[in-house]
């Protein structure tokens, strides 16, 4: 089981863990938020190009959600967690305009057992 600390950002805190993302022998590891009020994982377009890849050659996807209608580009990529590997499908795009990468329900919960836990602000991952 992986336990991740929840991010405090002033009086907030959020559940986030380290993902690496891998592509043409580039990878990358970052900090994204457990989401499980989003239906797919959502990454800002510069994620994309630090790993040499083009946002254009994705996909083209339009998402609605609480903050309005963005337009992204799915890509299909290597993440990991721990030490589980898994492909997962990402839409980027240049509208995010939340400062965390989203890590939705799609192609990330089906690979763990996620548990929030509030009161000792900790995240955690059991593989199935």
């Amino acid at each position: 089981m992986l336990t991740f600390p929840y991010l405090r950002k002033g009086q907030q805190a959020f559940p986030v863990v380290d993902l690496t993302l891998t592509a043409r022998s580039r990878a990358l590891t970052l900090k994204a938020l457990v989401d499980s009020g989003a239906s797919f994982s959502v990454f800002r377009a510069e994620v994309l190009e630090h790993l040499g890849l083009r946002l254009e050659q994705g996909a083209r996807l339009s998402l609605e959600g609480v903050g309005g209608r963005i337009l992204g580009y799915r890509h299909r990529l290597l993440a990991q967690v721990g030490t589980t590997k898994f492909f997962s499908t990402i839409v980027f795009s240049k509208e995010l305009t939340v400062s965390f990468t989203l890590l939705g329900r799609d192609n990330f919960f089906e690979h763990f057992l996620v548990t929030f836990d509030e009161r000792r602000q900790e995240v955690r991952l059991q593989n199935y």
